[in-house]
């Protein structure tokens, strides 16, 4: 008896969980209830008051097993039925109390309470009653007001025994299911006519037989008056029958009932083998289309990396045949030589005729004004970069002293402004240093050697690029490849590029050589000396060198390169530059620009035919495929006047063509490659990070010896 007791006591502990402020008094309480339910003969199990907060496990068979008939659980804390054990063990319980707990909803097992007449769930949180009610069909009382009800379910309307509905207090409940007249005993019905919009107010003031006949109305059923309260309701008025569910009734014989069985099963399995079957089907019909699909895209990628790979093998092949006629220009013929140093003097005494010359019509006024453009350029930005910072520092000010001193200081910023112009103009006409400096980048500008040389270099450059590109794609698409053939060409390439920059920085000695003659020649101390050799440069000059945002076209250059003639660029700076088309190129114009050797004329002219042709052919292959209407539009649109121009110049407005090979940076992955590296010949590297302590290439690894910041045509 003991170990019962104890048990018993585990198991209310549990009810009130680990939080629980239950007294020890309410513990006593259940206990003593459980024990007066078990001893007891009387049909009432009282659990009310015992701060439950789940139904005690073993009640429902408690019930069942002690034949009781009342359950009342009200004054508890309860949410849910659940752990009192199976509901179907209550089909004896007769009066079911669940007020005053905090029910949200009511469980689809109620229906098991077949043998119940009165449900009391008045004071709970239900907001709607489930269908499954319509099973307890000797239900008499249902209380289920002071809830949160928004409707009424129709089956209600099945619940034939039906005497008294309470749904008082319900706010949200506005009407009132038709189907309820269908449970034609009720004869009392208790509602808030304020509440309701269906029935109308005035319907329900009259009372339930008035509320019946009216929803009868409305479903258009006849009205038929509930039966008297001493009428004999078959269960309702026997107490001691009971409605057994789970007894069985043998109609037909045990055989007859296992082949109904099996032919049940084998329904079933037949049925699961034909939905098998379709589904199977289904699925190999979606593999297959899968597999379509996985091979058409394996077949569009194949196509693309071989048309990628014969790219690259094209572009190997002419960078391959580019170093070889860069190569044969290192054994110029001495007369080669002469002819270039023949060219290199003519300049010279031009720019000195030039320095010679009359002064008297100078237009001083175009160059002051061109300079005071600059300057005052100059001074705007700095003046409003000071004025935000002092913006910035006066935030806090009031907007009044703002609006009181604003005036004052654009005054004295204007008036700053003027005398420090003025200031910057006069300093400028009398700093002969500054001049100068102005003479001698304009010097350099409109020489035409310094122009080729730049082209040259840049033309090195764009094919060091596009050689470590495609070292660097057939890396990722793991294509063997001769690595030590691609570094003898980078190497070749950077000792060419070596040499340019060479004769660049010489060619720049000699210029400076140059402007120091003219001074000597002449009085440099005199008034407007070198503003007056600024204008006569500018005028004498052509004019299309005086615009250095203009390159030669790469393809051009390649075609020079390929024929050998790419040294005789100087001298047809003023064929390059004009306006009148390539193809009246002569021998004799050739010739009178300084080219003596008849091989380089013809070469010369073989590759101007062969850039016209290829600028013919790419205009030629646009066109028609604007006229395919499924045709792939270039990612560059061509100009509308492509076909003039391929014969009236070859210099661009921009950095560079579309064709250029500009790969990002290895190491920061974001910026353009700037930089090569000196030996392996690897233009990798963007400017800001070769910048850093680097001691290996970052594409090869290998040691470096210098850098050389390099521009793409």
């Amino acid at each position: 008896m003991g170990c019962a007791v104890s048990c018993v006591h585990q198991t209310t502990m549990l009810l009130f969980g680990k939080n629980s402020n239950s007294t020890n008094e309410s513990r006593a309480k259940l206990e003593r209830k459980l024990y007066i339910a078990k001893e007891s003969p009387e049909p009432d199990f009282d659990l009310t008051d015992c701060e439950l907060r789940q139904v005690p496990s073993g009640i429902y068979s408690i019930c069942k097993v002690y034949r009781k008939e009342y359950l009342h659980l009200q004054g508890n804390n309860l949410q849910s039925l659940d752990d009192g054990g199976l509901l179907s063990d209550l089909y004896l319980i007769k009066v079911l109390n669940l007020s005053c707990n905090k029910f949200s909803k009511l469980p689809n097992d109620i229906k098991y309470l077949v043998n119940l007449t009165e449900l009391h769930v008045h004071n709970n949180y239900l907001e709607f009653i489930p269908d499954n009610v319509e099973y307890m069909q000797n239900l008499r009382i249902l209380d289920i007001s002071k809830n949160r009800l928004k409707r009424l379910t129709p089956a209600l309307g099945k619940l034939k025994r039906l005497r008294k509905l309470i749904i008082t207090e319900n706010e949200e409940l506005k009407e009132l299911c038709p189907e309820l007249c269908l449970a034609s005993n009720i004869i009392s019905l208790e509602l808030d006519a304020e509440c309701f919009v269906f029935p109308p107010p005035h319907i329900i003031a009259l009372g339930t037989e008035d509320i019946m006949k009216f929803l009868c109305k409305k479903i258009d059923v006849e009205y038929t008056p509930p039966l008297p309260m001493d009428s004999n309701l078959t269960a309702l008025q026997v107490p001691s029958l009971t409605i057994d569910p789970f007894a069985k009734y043998s109609t037909v014989t045990w055989e007859e009932q296992e082949a109904a069985i099996i032919e049940q099963e084998n329904k079933f399995h037949e049925a699961a083998k034909q939905q098998r079957e379709r589904f199977l089907s289904k699925v190999l019909q979606e593999q297959q289309e899968l597999d379509s699909e996985i091979a058409k895209v394996h077949e569009t990628k194949e196509i693309e990396r071989q048309k990628l790979i014969k790219s690259i093998q094209d572009d190997e092949k002419e960078i391959e045949c580019l170093v070889k006629n860069y190569i044969q220009t290192e054994f110029l013929k001495p007369e080669i030589l002469q002819q270039q140093l023949a060219y290199e003097q003519s300049e010279h005494d031009r720019l000195l005729e030039i320095a010679r010359q009359n002064y008297d019509n100078i237009k001083k006024s175009d160059v002051l004004k061109a300079m005071e453009m600059l300057i005052e350029e100059d001074y705007t930005i700095q003046n409003s970069k000071k004025h935000y910072e002092d913006s910035q520092s006066n935030v806090k000010q009031s907007l009044l002293m703002q609006e009181l001193h604003g005036v004052e200081k654009l005054q004295d910023l204007l008036k700053a402004k003027d005398q420090s112009r003025t200031a910057l103009v006069e300093q400028l006409l009398e700093d002969q240093d500054v001049q100068k400096a102005a003479v001698a980048s304009l010097i350099e500008r409109v020489d035409a050697k310094s122009w080729s040389l730049n082209e040259e270099i840049a033309l090195i450059s764009s094919h060091l690029a596009r050689l470590s590109t495609i070292e660097q794609e057939k890396k990722k698409l793991q294509i063997n490849y001769n690595y030590n053939e691609l570094m003898q060409q980078r190497v070749q390439m950077v000792t060419l590029l070596d040499n340019l920059l060479d004769q660049q920085t010489q060619r720049r000695k000699q210029l400076i050589g140059t402007l120091k003659e003219m001074e000597n020649e002449t009085d440099a101390k005199a008034t407007d000396f070198w503003l007056k050799n600024y204008q006569k440069l500018m005028d004498s000059a052509p004019r299309t060198l005086l615009d250095v945002g203009k390159h030669l076209d790469p393809l051009f250059a390649n075609y020079l390169l390929q024929e050998g003639v790419i040294y005789c660029l100087p001298f047809l700076v003023k064929f390059l530059f004009s306006d009148g088309s390539l193809l009246d190129i002569t021998h004799e114009n050739l010739k009178e620009s300084g080219i003596s050797l008849s091989a380089d004329r013809e070469g010369i002219l073989r590759a101007i035919d062969e850039y016209v042709g290829s600028k013919n052919q790419i205009a030629t292959k646009y066109e028609s495929m604007k006229d395919v209407p499924d045709a792939p539009t270039p990612s560059a649109p061509l100009e509308p006047d492509v076909m003039e121009q391929n014969c009236s110049g070859v210099v661009t407005a921009g950095e560079g063509d579309s064709s250029t090979y500009e790969s990002e940076c290895v190491v920061c992955m974001d910026a353009k490659c700037e930089v090569v590296f000196v030996p392996c010949g690897h233009m990798c590297c963007c400017l800001l990070c070769s910048q850093k302590e680097i001691e290996n290439c970052p594409l090869c690894r290998g040691d470096l010896e210098k850098v050389i910041r390099v521009r793409l045509a």
